[in-house]
């Protein structure tokens, strides 16, 4: 991994933690700042070192001065290794938040986990469901797209969490599940007809969510 991945990586674990609107900085003229970042009505500056040894108070002092660049809020240093003591004497008396060991740092937030676990069980439920459409016919088929979208929205959920568009296609096929899910004798009540808040709360969570990931103009 060189410094311009580790930025990248920094950027999808801030994600992963509830910030939004994360954007990589361009490489000329950054002013110090790697990341902008948002989070509780609060804008982020944030620096990125990629280093095989201790990162120095230079790092906080370029964060913090990119940080009025950018009329921002609160800065980060985040770092795969450790800091000076400079570094850390620096920070307290600039506000500058350091965070070390980045690349063990766990990188996920509660509703990240959450809409997880919804998703395994998505695909899980819908493959279960599916065995039951075996063999296809005209009286099937509808209930075999329900249990496919079912199948495609765990899926495309679970791994697209950082990419917008793929967001954007799991939330509106929870959305499509929400209005035309349809109980069998398979399925729990809860599940069967109607306007079903099971897959519409999470295509809600995954529409809010598209907005957040999406860089400010």
């Amino acid at each position: 991994m060189n410094g311009h991945k580790f930025e990248y990586k920094c950027a999808r674990m801030l994600r992963r933690k509830g910030f939004h609107h994360v954007e990589v900085t361009k490489k000329s003229g950054d002013q110090g700042v790697d990341i902008i970042a948002y989070k509780h009505f609060s804008k982020y500056a944030v620096q990125c070192k990629y280093y095989s040894y201790p990162v120095g108070n230079k790092a906080v002092q370029e964060v913090y001065a990119g940080g009025k660049y950018y009329d921002c809020d609160r800065c980060i240093v985040m770092t795969n290794g450790t800091f000076t003591k400079a570094a850390i004497s620096a920070a307290n008396k600039l506000d500058v938040k350091l965070w070390d060991n980045c690349s063990m740092l766990k990188s996920t937030s509660l509703i990240f986990e959450i809409m997880r676990a919804m998703n395994i069980l998505g695909i899980l439920f819908g493959c279960y469901l599916l065995r039951n459409v075996f063999p296809f016919s005209s009286d099937t088929y509808m209930q075999y797209y329900r249990e496919f979208s079912l199948i495609l929205a765990g899926l495309l959920g679970w791994l697209g969490w950082e990419n917008w568009m793929l967001s954007t296609l799991a939330g509106a096929l929870y959305l499509f599940l929400g209005f035309t899910f349809q109980g069998t004798g398979n399925v729990p009540e809860f599940l069967a007809g109607g306007v079903n808040l099971v897959f519409l709360i999470p295509s809600l969570i995954y529409f809010v969510h598209v907005y957040l990931l999406k860089p400010k103009p």
